[in-house]
């Protein structure tokens, strides 16, 4: 079955309608579908486009496939986010331990490390911890 322009238009205003939000995924849904409808015996345009809702999970997979696809493009940044929280938190905790056992023992440098690990705390680990915060409850909302 071949399909026309404005059966693509149809099936691209339901995909917008039920859920499908990024022009990615949209696309990529669509041209799927339409493969799917092109290369099966299918003599009827809605029992063919049924058909492939139905092999996608139906009209309330979609918005769940947006979900899905969305947190599985963002997770590698957030892992990454974290890894960076974690590494600044270590650097500072570090610093202003070491600082602190230099001043104890009256060691040479101890000021200069110190003020490291509060420039490192200061500076570094929270404004990525807020920053850290903010995108995990922005990510929670979508």
């Amino acid at each position: 079955m071949i399909l026309t322009d404005n059966q693509i238009e149809y099936i691209e205003a339901n995909l917008k309608f039920y859920g499908v939000a990024s022009e990615a995924l949209r696309e990529d849904l669509l041209d799927h579908i339409c493969t799917f409808i092109e290369t099966g015996d299918f003599t009827d345009f809605e029992t063919a486009y049924r058909g492939a809702l139905q092999r996608f999970g139906g009209y309330s997979a979609l918005g769940s496939l947006q979900k899905e696809t969305h947190y599985q493009l963002y997770e590698k940044k957030n892992i990454r986010r974290k890894r960076v929280v974690y590494f600044s938190g270590f650097l500072a905790a570090f610093l202003l331990s070491t600082g602190v056992l230099f001043k104890l023992f009256h060691w040479p440098f101890a000021g200069i490390i110190l003020f490291s690990g509060f420039i490192a705390l200061n500076l570094i680990l929270l404004p990525v911890l807020f920053y850290e915060r903010y995108k995990n409850a922005i990510q929670k909302t979508i």
